[in-house]
């Protein structure tokens, strides 16, 4: 009789050990998978499809209770590295602080290291080391004790309910000096960025707030706790718009929809967001997709130097500078990476004021365009190389017209190369605004198309106007 259980026992374990190994296997391989397809990406410096798949993965490992492996760790370092190149420092560190809180000897691969990255890996180490940012986050109590909190303490959140709101609860220490604020950011599925809204301070330390059930429409949200210096620069803070926490967001008992599953325009609306918030642009991580495509329209005007011969046959006696009064750009392009894109324009000049006989009435191009922001989110100041073929037309003053025959046009092309310097700014969602000073050198490698006269010179076109992506 006990050999018969003792057998029975034995076979249990087993086919429990059988029964679970493939899950964890399963996962590890999903895992690596995932990371070494993250680097590679990494390595074509396409930094928010890198960031995506690193978080899927630590997304992974959590729900597989692997986040205490030292393949764990490997993952936080390796997004520390993403974000790094990406431009957020703070996002980086971060990272390497969960790193380090699993693996404290962690190292960076050979592959990716550098004086910066080692420097930042050795002060999350330090900070840990010194308690700056404790490795096991505190539940938060009623009534905490104020006098032993440091840095910030806050339970990470990794489950909610979808179509309902998610409390917030952090505490801050005395030793985070003069915050300007202290906020939630946070990203639904599907939005390309994050939205700050302020906690309300509850005693001596402790804030509180919540995510509006508005955002909890998909399967999974993003956020972060931090407190912010006036600037609106992270002092300290749990996760970041480059490495955020990730809240898997299950059914509610019943099975009810998500809010923007409920097709009722009669019905309530969604709960309201608290107007004291500020629209981050992050890099795109799991439940936010930036857009990789965009459609732009602009309108300006030009002016070009001329010299030649004019579509009427007349001879620019005096080099002078002709106008294109109106010049609209429509534009097609596609984000390479958050700082780099590729778009198709066109170019319609029309040059208003001629009245010779026979003159052209517009100015049609096609550009290849590729922009480079200097940001490491695509805003703020752009470089910009173009080329292309068409035409510029600039209207000019004949010295020896006619009354009522004096103004005629000047074509300038059909090859043209050229340059530019512009400006975006992100108004909300996905729509930005656009400057672009934009100079094109017209090569006349012909000398003539049609009834049209080219000569060789240089134009200049100054627009505004708004890029919507998708």
């Amino acid at each position: 009789m006990v050999t018969r259980w003792g057998l029975a026992i034995v076979t249990l374990v087993l086919a429990l050990g059988v029964a679970t190994h493939p899950a964890h296997a399963g996962a590890k391989d999903d895992i690596a998978a995932k990371s070494k397809e993250a680097m590679e990406n990494y390595d074509l410096m396409d930094y928010g499809v890198a960031k995506k798949l690193l978080n899927q993965a630590i997304a992974t490992a959590k729900k597989a209770k692997l986040d205490k492996e030292p393949t764990t760790a490997k993952l936080y370092l390796r997004l520390g590295i993403v974000v790094f190149a990406d431009g957020d420092q703070d996002g980086a560190r971060v990272a390497f602080l969960s790193a380090v809180e699993i693996d404290p000897k962690i190292q960076i691969e050979a592959a990716y290291k550098s004086p910066e990255l080692t420097k930042l890996l050795d002060q999350a180490r330090s900070e840990f080391t010194s308690g700056g940012d404790e490795p096991v986050e505190p539940v938060v109590p009623d009534g905490p004790d104020c006098a032993g909190v440091k840095g910030i303490e806050h339970t990470i959140l990794d489950a909610g309910t979808r179509g309902k709101s998610v409390a917030i609860e952090l505490l801050l220490g005395a030793d985070v000096k003069s915050p300007a604020k202290v906020v939630v950011g946070f990203r639904a599925e599907g939005d390309a960025e994050f939205t700050e809204q302020k906690l309300t301070k509850d005693g001596d330390c402790k804030y509180t707030g919540s995510i509006p059930a508005s955002a909890t429409k998909g399967e999974i949200l993003h956020y972060y706790v931090a407190a912010l210096n006036g600037n609106g620069k992270p002092i300290v803070g749990k996760g970041s718009s480059g490495s955020p926490n990730i809240v898997e967001l299950a059914m509610g008992t019943g099975g009810e929809p998500s809010p923007g599953d409920i097709e009722d325009p009669i019905g309530s609306s969604p709960e309201p967001v608290n107007t004291d918030k500020v629209e981050v642009s992050g890099g795109v991580v799991r439940g936010g997709k930036a857009p990789k495509v965009y459609l732009a329209v602009a309108g300006g005007t030009g002016f070009g130097y001329v010299t030649g011969r004019t579509e009427g046959g007349s001879t620019v006696q005096n080099c002078c500078i002709g106008n294109s009064l109106v010049v609209i750009t429509p534009e097609l392009g596609f984000y390479v990476s958050p700082k780099v894109s590729i778009g198709i324009a066109g170019r319609i000049g029309l040059p208003i004021g001629a009245n010779t006989e026979g003159h052209a009435t517009a100015a049609p191009g096609g550009l290849l365009r590729i922009r480079y922001a200097l940001g490491a989110d695509g805003e703020g100041i752009r470089v910009m190389g173009q080329v292309g073929a068409g035409f510029m037309r600039n209207t000019i003053k004949l010295d020896n017209g006619t009354n009522g025959m004096d103004t005629d046009i000047v074509a300038q092309g059909p090859l043209l190369i050229g340059a530019g310097l512009g400006y975006m700014k992100r108004l909300g969602g996905r729509v930005a605004f656009l400057f672009d000073f934009s100079v094109l050198a017209g090569i006349a490698v012909t000398d003539r198309i049609g009834m049209s006269v080219l000569n060789s010179g240089v134009g200049a076109d100054a627009s505004i106007g708004f890029a919507v992506g998708f």
